[in-house]
């Protein structure tokens, strides 16, 4: 969900990121079981730079599917309690999906959402693997080239579009000219 240890802490779970990256790793080399690994935003103590580290420790661990989720406000939960003192803004109707915390503003959780769009769309797909690592050293980081894809498709009115995978591989194309000229 995160490696923010003070949002583990808040959240009340005890997570051992180090032996999670050495199971990671194990598995990887097996080659054998298809790992899915999940990270929540709108946690408490978690901002933008804060969920930025844990997507980047995350995805390090090259699972075959990084979902990026966003934390409910479930009625009856533990966060439910905790709206007042988190801030947390969510949803009215079902799926009751964080808007804001006192960490996290909306116009950080629409990023966070481009950025899964474009995990979902080219990592998780698992057809632009080879292109996305040599993609990735033009930047910072992991987080820093699935944010700037997001922000490419914003500027080109192609966010919210269901596009054919040809589209996708020429979209990549073009996202990727435009930084690498």
């Amino acid at each position: 969900q995160t490696t923010n240890v003070r949002t583990l802490v808040a959240i009340r779970r005890k997570t051992d990121l180090e032996e999670i990256q050495r199971i990671t790793a194990r598995i990887n080399r097996g080659r054998n079981v298809h790992q899915h690994l999940d990270l929540i935003a709108g946690l408490p103590h978690e901002d933008l730079d804060s969920f930025r580290r844990s997507f980047n420790d995350v995805y390090a661990m090259e699972p075959e599917q990084l979902q990026l989720g966003f934390l409910k406000v479930l009625k009856g939960s533990y966060m439910h309690d905790m709206v007042e003192e988190y801030g947390l803004k969510y949803r009215g109707k079902a799926p009751y999906e964080v808007l804001s915390t006192k960490w996290l503003p909306y116009s950080d959780v629409l990023r966070l959402k481009g950025v899964e769009d474009m995990v979902e769309v080219y990592y998780n797909s698992r057809q632009f693997l080879r292109t996305l690592k040599l993609f990735e050293q033009e930047f910072e980081s992991a987080f820093a080239m699935y944010e700037y894809m997001a922000q490419y498709y914003d500027e080109q009115h192609l966010t919210g579009l269901n596009h054919s995978r040809l589209a996708r591989y020429e979209i990549f194309h073009d996202l990727i000219g435009q930084k690498v000229e």
